[in-house]
C-alpha cells in the first residue's frame, strides 16, 4: 500500500513529524473550535475525507475521531448525512464531565466547598439583580417545597439543593448553573450526611430571608445572606470530615 500522501486541503496542516497523526488532528479540530472557525453542527466530513484532508492514513483519522467522539467534541451519524459533525452543546455532559474530574483529581472538601461558596454567592447577588417576577415565583415555590419536606430529612435535603439552584438558574448564566450543579453532585454526600433538625430549622429561615431579599432586588443582602449560611455549612461539614486533632 502506498504511503499516505502528505498534501493538505487549505483548511487543514499536515501533522508536524515528531507529533503522533491522531493527536495533531484533534488538536487542530480542538483549536479550530475554540477559535470559531468551526461552529456546533458543522459537517466535518467522512473518515475518507478527512484522512485526505490531513493527508493521512484511514488508520489515524480513524483514531483520532475516536478521540474527538470521546472529548464530546464530535458525533457520528449514520445514513444519507452520515460522517462525522462537530456537536452541539449539552448541558448535563458538561456537568457529568466536570463533576468526574472535580472527584478524580481528589480536590479537599475544603477546597470544594471554597470554590462552591462563591458560586452560590455570586449567584444570590446576580439574582438578586436579575429577577423577574416569574423568577420570584419559582424561588417562593421551592422554598416552600423545602419548608414542607421539613418532617423528612432526605426529601427536605433534595428540595432545598433544588431551591439553592433555582437561585442560580436566575442569574440566566448557564456556566453558573453547570459549576454549581456539578459542585452539588460531589458535595452531596456531605451535606446529607451533616443534616440535623436545628439544620432544617435553620435553613427553612434563611430560604425565606433570602427570597424576600432576591424579591426586593437587595443584592447586599442576598450576598449577606448566603455567605452567612456558606460559612456554617463549611464549618459544620468540615468539623465532621477533619481527621482526629485536626481543627475543622
Amino acid at each position: 500500500m502506498p504511503a499516505p500522501t502528505r498534501a493538505t486541503s487549505s483548511r487543514w496542516e499536515a501533522p508536524p513529524r515528531q507529533e503522533s497523526l491522531s493527536w495533531a488532528i484533534v488538536r487542530q479540530i480542538r483549536d479550530a473550535l475554540f477559535s470559531g472557525r468551526l461552529t456546533p453542527g458543522e459537517f466535518l466530513g467522512s473518515e475518507i475525507t478527512l484522512a485526505q484532508g490531513f493527508g493521512v492514513s484511514r488508520v489515524a483519522a480513524r483514531e483520532a475521531l475516536r478521540s474527538l467522539i470521546a472529548l464530546g467534541i464530535v458525533e457520528v451519524r449514520m445514513g444519507s448525512r452520515g460522517g462525522a459533525w462537530v456537536a452541539t452543546g449539552n448541558s448535563e455532559r458538561l456537568v457529568d464531565a466536570l463533576s468526574v474530574q472535580l472527584q478524580l483529581i481528589g480536590l479537599t472538601p475544603g477546597e470544594l466547598l471554597e470554590a462552591q461558596s462563591t458560586t452560590i454567592v455570586v449567584s444570590a447577588e446576580l439574582a438578586a439583580r436579575r429577577a423577574t417576577p416569574d423568577d420570584v415565583a419559582r424561588l417562593q415555590a421551592a422554598a416552600a417545597a423545602a419548608e414542607e419536606a421539613s418532617d423528612a430529612p432526605a426529601s427536605f435535603i433534595a428540595a432545598s439543593l433544588r431551591f439553592r439552584e433555582c437561585i442560580v438558574e436566575t442569574t440566566g448564566n448557564r456556566a453558573l448553573v453547570a459549576q454549581y450543579r456539578a459542585f452539588e453532585t460531589v458535595l452531596g454526600p456531605l451535606l446529607e450526611a451533616t443534616t440535623t433538625a436545628a439544620t432544617i430549622r435553620r435553613v427553612v429561615r434563611s430560604n425565606r430571608a433570602l427570597v424576600a431579599a432576591i424579591s426586593r432586588h437587595d443584592a447586599l443582602a442576598a450576598g449577606a445572606l448566603m455567605r452567612e449560611r456558606e460559612a456554617r455549612i463549611r464549618t459544620r461539614v468540615l468539623r465532621r470530615v477533619a481527621p482526629p486533632g485536626v481543627p475543622g
